[in-house]
């Protein structure tokens, strides 16, 4: 372990527990300038965590010693980071325009999307799971003011349910599936892509004009019948859940247009160059991961709240909690020794004001203790003309007068025992949701997994777990599809699991689900 972080563990008695030690420090006027953080509009306030000046002084110098800002920058430099995949990490790359490869893939995508326009597509349905549908998925919802084109629908989930329930309301003749796969051989999104072709085919509707495949093995897409003028491809050093930049945002760049998509990658790359300038005290990216390690590897405090004051970024909670979970949420560093100490934190969350009335009484009272990152835009942009601006107004500034309420409390806690305070939160704000604000937000999380995963000493671009899961699961469907489950020699399932496998099979055998 660490000399520092042996100190900042040594240091956990002095950490401001109650909601009196925490107004202490937060009378400081000059803790602001310590703890807020500025990227043009947008602001970062992480002065509500309880991190005392010694504190915060020893995570700067084990951001030092762990080398967070080397790591960045090596990954900027399209150095080799994913150390088991012997890989680059792109993605910041797709955000720059002075790369050709940010370039060739968003006119590779406008192409494709004037070809379609020009059928008549009205709908667009994209078959991905993962950071193939939860970026595109997230970040669609979050724009739709901006929409200006085809609706789009998300179908990533193994149940037939989801494929069939988005599809009953579609119009064959005019709609297009877009089927989106890192490896192109993800089981559901392979299975869900047949059903598609099948639905096309049961209505007489030509397949080859109307799917897109999107991927970094084309010669898999060939191989499952799509023509070469309708594989869009992207590097395999861009990681999926760090995808949106590349061609996994056709569908998004389909909503919003060619200068909305621009936008977004604009944003995400005014964060890129923040990261670039800023020194380490003043690098918004770099305390943010600070404090999610002080908070989960030093406090021990083992989940996080994402709670975006924003209906629109309601799937926001769930990008992130991909991102964090599957890139930091392991056992084993990069070096392939066990971590000391918790790693990433469980990443749940809903948008306020709804979260106050589900899960905050666990946040104000519980003794398992919750950070909370709150977030929200001070301006409100609405695409409905038929409400009363001035009851919008209204109504937004309520929200985030009930946004600040929640956070100041859990610092401050009540008058009543029972509200300690001293719970930790962060504050983030910016002026107006937008393609390029969204993009801001976007990369500025992406850095703090990155660096998060830095101060543990992780990869934060493999996935082994996702993998071994997959593995047992084709195991599991060969035992199935050969009937081998009864053999009382085959040990490789449990008893319970072949008692269910025995159940689909004799359901099956009865009579057909009725559609």
């Amino acid at each position: 372990m660490s000399t520092i972080t042996e100190k900042l563990k040594a240091s956990v008695g002095s950490t401001p527990s109650d909601g009196a030690k925490m107004s202490d420090l937060l009378a400081d006027i000059d803790r602001e300038d310590r703890l807020c953080f500025t990227i043009e509009d947008m602001s970062i306030d992480l002065t509500r965590q309880n991190v005392t000046d010694d504190h915060y002084h020893l995570l700067l110098q084990y951001a030092t010693e762990a080398q967070v800002m080397e790591k960045c920058h090596a990954m900027l430099d399209g150095e080799i980071v994913n150390l088991s995949e012997q890989r680059q990490a792109l993605h910041a790359h797709l955000r720059d325009p002075s790369q050709p490869m940010a370039q060739a893939s968003v006119d590779h995508m406008a192409s494709h999307i004037d070809r379609l326009m020009e059928l008549g597509i009205t709908d667009i349905v994209s078959i991905g799971i993962g950071g193939s549908d939860l970026g595109p998925a997230m970040a669609v919802a979050a724009l739709s003011p901006y929409h200006q084109g085809p609706d789009i629908h998300f179908v990533s989930n193994l149940d037939p349910s989801h494929l069939g329930d988005c599809l009953a309301g579609l119009d064959p003749t005019t709609t297009a599936v877009l089927v989106i796969s890192k490896s192109f051989s993800t089981h559901e999104t392979a299975a869900n892509m047949t059903m598609a072709k099948r639905w096309f085919r049961d209505h007489d509707v030509a397949i080859a004009e109307r799917m897109i495949a999107i991927t970094a093995k084309p010669k898999k897409a060939l191989d499952a019948g799509f023509d070469k003028d309708k594989i869009l491809i992207f590097d395999e050093a861009i990681g999926g859940r760090y995808s949106l930049w590349s061609v996994v945002g056709f569908g998004l760049m389909m909503a919003i247009g060619d200068a909305g998509f621009r936008a977004m990658l604009a944003g995400g790359h005014a964060v890129d160059q923040h990261i670039l300038s800023a020194q380490d005290f003043q690098n918004t990216a770099l305390n943010m991961a600070l404090m999610r390690y002080w908070n989960t590897t030093i406090l021990g405090y083992s989940a996080e709240a994402l709670c975006p004051y924003d209906q629109r970024l309601s799937r926001f909670s769930a990008w992130l909690q991909q991102l964090e979970m599957e890139s930091n949420g392991k056992s084993i560093n990069a070096m392939g020794n066990a971590v000391q100490g918790n790693t990433a934190p469980v990443i749940f969350g809903e948008p306020g004001s709804n979260a106050q009335h589900s899960f905050f009484q666990h946040i104000h009272q519980s003794p398992i203790i919750t950070p909370v990152t709150f977030m929200a835009p001070l301006r409100p942009l609405m695409a409905d003309a038929n409400l009363a601006p001035d009851l919008v107004a209204d109504h937004h500034d309520e929200l985030i007068i009930q946004m600040l309420a929640q956070a100041d409390t859990l610092a401050l806690g009540g008058e009543d025992t029972s509200f300690p305070g001293g719970r930790p939160s962060s504050v983030i704000t910016w002026l107006q949701l937008s393609p390029y604000t969204l993009g801001r937000i976007l990369a500025l999380f992406e850095y703090v997994t990155t660096m998060s995963g830095s101060l543990w000493g992780l990869n934060s671009f493999d996935q082994p777990g996702v993998e071994l899961g997959k593995i047992r699961a084709q195991i599991y469907q060969n035992i199935y599809s050969e009937n081998s489950y009864d053999n009382g020699d085959n040990n490789r399932l449990s008893t319970s699991s072949r008692h269910i496998f025995k159940q689909l099979r004799d359901l099956r055998a009865g009579p057909q689900i009725k559609s």
